[in-house]
């Protein structure tokens, strides 16, 4: 929200955001072909009625498994929509051509590469970042890069697990089948520990205190896998990263994080004559 409010107050840029279609969340693909359908049409639907040019999508991994491989033939072609076009840098994403949708970090890096947004990374830098690819996003849509090239951009402190356990040979977050199983937390836990093991490698090795990621089922069940095996990791999203290091227009010192957490380092004067006195 904090970033459509900079480009809404920046360059404009109109956006809808729709209460019936605002989940793209499609726990479909692991139960029912009929159920994975349905969902799936709903933000298709809601396009239509709305009559928007095209759809811009979260950090959900499902949902874009869905998009990316099962949509031309279930829902698809979205010929009402237009070929999306980032309207603030002209971009055309031209891997969007069909389903008319295009995922958030895809978008975000855009912006970054063309200097649309005003950043400053040192609100991160309480913060050693490394990033998990999310099965359905990475092996299951190829979005690799995109994401890195963000965090990238809004940290000044990323450093990458073992090659043979990130991107195309990315590791399980343990969530069962993206069910997020919590009755069988065991199993869960077993199965994330491939995972686990590359986060405590680089926490070790770089002091790695967050794990990023773009899907909501592993931002979900991976903090309890941090807690267990490596509780000195937290979890978090990319555009979380994205929102510490936006600079707003009339913003305060921004001091704390947006987990209400201080920054080292950035402490106002006022707060620093407090603690003096």
């Amino acid at each position: 929200m904090m970033l459509f409010h900079f480009l809404q107050e920046k360059y404009g840029l109109d956006i809808t955001w729709s209460t019936y279609a605002s989940e793209g969340g499609n726990s479909g693909c692991f139960t029912s072909h009929e159920t994975m359908k349905r969902l799936n049409s709903k933000m298709y639907a809601e396009a239509k009625r709305l009559g928007v040019k095209w759809i811009l999508g979260g950090e959900c991994g499902h949902m874009w498994r869905v998009i990316n491989q099962y949509m031309d033939t279930m829902n698809g072609p979205a010929d009402f929509l237009e070929e999306p076009v980032n309207p603030i840098t002209g971009t055309k994403f031209e891997n969007a051509k069909s389903t008319k949708m295009v995922h958030i970090t895809e978008f975000t890096a855009d912006l970054i590469k063309h200097g649309k947004l005003d950043l400053d990374p040192r609100r991160n830098d309480h913060l050693k970042v490394t990033f998990h690819d999310s099965c359905n996003p990475a092996r299951g849509m190829g979005l690799l890069d995109e994401p890195r090239y963000v965090i990238e951009n809004v940290c000044n402190h990323f450093y990458e697990m073992p090659a043979n356990t990130i991107r195309e040979q990315t590791f399980c977050c343990g969530s069962g089948a993206g069910l997020n199983a919590g009755e069988d937390m065991e199993l869960r836990l077993t199965g994330g520990l491939p995972r686990a093991n590359a986060v405590d490698y680089v926490h070790k090795k770089h002091g790695v205190n967050m794990l990023s990621c773009v899907c909501a089922i592993d931002r979900a069940a991976l903090p309890a896998l941090m807690e267990y095996w490596v509780p000195e990791v937290d979890v978090c999203g990319v555009h979380e990263l994205v929102a510490n290091a936006l600079n707003l227009e009339g913003q305060n010192d921004r001091t704390t994080d947006l987990r209400g957490e201080d920054i080292p380092g950035l402490e106002s004067d006022s707060e620093e004559e407090t603690d003096e006195g």
